[in-house]
């Protein structure tokens, strides 16, 4: 590198690490990567792709500010500064393409190892890491600063990058899944998801020297270094990019295609089964790691059931997030999502898997609540239903019931919009006298006991919560109120 060009490239890093687009960038995508994942428990098979995509953020900063150091030279007066310098217009562009992708890398890095420090704390992270994910989000992010260079050089118009960034974003957007794009910001599944080979690694690496090669042309061909450099990585380009769309991954992101149909049930592929007590726990292969976070959750409320019992409740069974459900499996097991929560969220995790236990054991539909109808039921005035919210405060305090919106169908046929409640018993309703209740069970001595000495006169769902409270030890200290809704079958 002569002295000029290393003057020049010297200063424009200095530039450039003054930008505030890049450092602004920057600090947004840390920021929302963080908020927006401060309360689920992370899947490195989706986490590490969405935190190399969200470096593009920074790649369209990188993008302006290295188109706008090209187009210096189109500023007034600029001509005739720059003229009778030493530096030749082509040694100030190789200066951009030099010191902006290098800026913008070590930006994107940055970004990517803090969003990645933010996932760890409070958590347990499950699924495949691949770290190649990381410099595939880095490549592209320099790319992008060589593509503002090469069209300030090309189209000198202050219009031309944004353009350019737009063209850029809606392309990955409208083809997500294809290896062709320096950048494949989609996994093919969530569970174990196929990647691009470490080809495509060579193939944006190449993008990048084909790219900045293009800027540099503008100034003439003379150059027959400056030619090779251009056939060769447009033949790096074309080498790579056939390394990655025959190599092996290619062939098994096609055979798993099938993974993501609609026909497939929701836990094809959840074999990971372990028995913890008395409940078996069922997870895809790469969120094994979760067993033990549903097992704390489960595991109090059926050990407050009596053992007699025991055999009948369910087991806990993964579900993808598309599907069909099988119901051979749906009437044995419980199912659970691909998500969990941290950093106080969890604790709504683990409130909605313990309810579907008790729900299971104490006889409510569980699941999407499909005995209680389309518009749920109403447990008000049943003993059963202090049962359930007692056996819930045993892993997390039980909460009251509320009510949404939901679409549903009039038996014409028609859709309409109806109160459908909404407590941690799913689709069903109850008052504020057995929320009291229960939590009053919470808090004394004994009361485990008597739950389970009485647990089949409990659990009927014809036991009333008058004829259960000399059962339970209690003094009527609330009125139950009369149903609201279809009583809970």
């Amino acid at each position: 590198m002569s002295r000029p060009l290393f003057a020049l490239v010297v200063a424009e890093t200095r530039i450039a690490l003054r930008s505030p687009l890049l450092w602004l960038l920057t600090l947004l995508t840390v920021t929302g990567r963080t908020v927006s994942t401060w309360h689920e428990m992370p899947d490195w098979s989706v986490e590490a792709v969405d935190t190399a995509t969200s470096a593009l953020v920074i790649g369209a900063g990188a993008m302006l500010a290295a188109n706008l150091a090209i187009l210096r030279d189109r500023r007034a007066d600029a001509l005739e500064l720059t003229d009778p310098l030493p530096v030749r217009a082509q040694t100030r562009t190789l200066a951009v393409l030099v010191a902006y992708p290098l800026v913008a890398m070590a930006y994107a890095a940055m970004a990517m190892g803090m969003q990645m420090a933010g996932l760890l704390v409070n958590s347990r992270p499950v699924g495949h890491f691949d770290v190649r994910e990381l410099p595939a989000g880095v490549l592209p992010v320099a790319l992008m600063a060589v593509l503002g260079a090469a069209v300030g050089r090309w189209a000198p118009n202050l219009f031309a990058a944004p353009v350019c960034i737009l063209l850029f974003f809606w392309t990955l957007v409208q083809f997500p899944r294809s290896w062709l794009l320096p950048m494949v910001p989609y996994p093919k599944l969530a569970i174990d998801p196929v990647r691009p080979p470490a080809w495509h690694l060579l193939y944006a690496a190449a993008l990048i020297l084909a790219v900045g090669t293009a800027a540099l042309l503008r100034h003439g061909s003379r150059h027959p270094g400056l030619v090779l450099s251009g056939a060769g990585s447009a033949a790096a380009v074309v080498v790579a990019l056939t390394l990655t769309l025959n190599s092996p991954a290619a062939a098994a992101a096609a055979r798993t295609e099938d993974l993501r149909q609609s026909t497939r049930s929701v836990t094809a592929g959840a074999d990971h089964c372990e028995r913890l007590q008395t409940t078996r726990y069922c997870a895809f292969p790469s969120y094994a790691g979760w067993i033990p976070l549903w097992r704390d959750a489960v595991g109090p409320v059926v050990a407050a059931v009596p053992t007699a019992f025991r055999h009948r409740l369910p087991g806990i069974t993964q579900r993808a997030g598309t599907g069909t459900f099988d119901p051979t499996v749906t009437s044995r097991n419980i199912l659970t999502t691909m998500s969990w929560g941290r950093n106080g969220a969890e604790r709504d995790s683990r409130r909605a898997l313990a309810a579907q236990m008790a729900a299971a054991a104490t006889g409510f539909p569980r699941g999407t609540q499909r005995g209680a109808g389309p518009s749920g039921c109403d447990a008000r005035g049943r003993a059963r239903t202090v049962v359930a919210l007692w056996l819930i405060g045993q892993t997390e305090e039980p909460l009251p019931a509320t009510s949404t919106r939901s679409a549903v169908r009039t038996d014409s046929g028609k859709p309409t919009e109806r109160e459908v409640p909404a407590s941690d018993l799913g689709a069903v309703d109850y008052g504020p006298a057995e929320l009291a209740y229960a939590r009053q069970l919470l808090t004394q001595p004994g009361a485990r006991e008597r739950i389970r000495a009485n647990w089949t006169a409990l659990t009927a769902p014809a036991t009333t919560l008058d004829e259960a409270l000399p059962l339970l030890n209690l003094n009527r200290s609330a009125a139950s109120e009369t149903p609201k809704g279809t009583p809970c079958e």
